[in-house]
């Protein structure tokens, strides 16, 4: 998810009843409802291809990642600084935080992606990972995965509380 959020508040779905305007609708995104102000990251490398008000979905950002990709962030409270149309963003940084301007009925993040002109449902999207670790990087990586489960067996190095019993 792109920010630090409370709950899913709305799920994608293609006949959603509308909480203001009470009529079945298709909602493409996932509400996170979060408090105002909470920060709203990037989810990918990309470039910021929108930024302002989009009707219903408030103040947004929408930003173009490679492959095809198009991500959407809605009812923003306000903007990062320095953002702009044609920036180039990376992942995890802050673009925006959460609000409720345009159409909302409380704080959140309406949190959208198309891929390849249609939209699809932001929580099936399988997360990216970056190429196999190989050479001195497996070596090393090895290394300390085995001095780490050396230290998680070590009972002497066990902070736990102990339980004792009271007679």
């Amino acid at each position: 998810a792109p920010l630090n959020y409370r709950r899913i508040s709305s799920g994608f779905s293609y006949n959603r009843m509308h909480p203001v305007f009470h009529v079945a609708r298709p909602h493409l995104g996932v509400d996170y409802a979060a408090p105002t102000g909470t920060p709203v990251v990037a989810l990918g490398n990309g470039k910021v291809i929108f930024k302002g008000v989009a009707g219903g979905f408030g103040n947004s950002i929408q930003i173009k990642h490679p492959n095809g990709y198009i991500t959407y962030y809605g009812h923003l409270s306000r903007y990062a600084k320095g953002l702009h149309k044609g920036k180039n963003v990376s992942q995890g940084e802050v673009i925006g935080y959460v609000g409720m301007t345009g159409v909302a009925t409380g704080p959140h993040l309406d949190f959208r992606v198309k891929h390849n002109g249609k939209f699809i449902n932001p929580l099936r999207l399988t997360p990216v990972t970056g190429p196999p670790l190989k050479g001195d990087n497996l070596v090393q990586f090895k290394d300390v995965a085995v001095q780490r489960r050396a230290m998680l067996d070590d009972p002497s190095l066990n902070n736990a509380t102990k339980l004792s019993t009271i007679e």
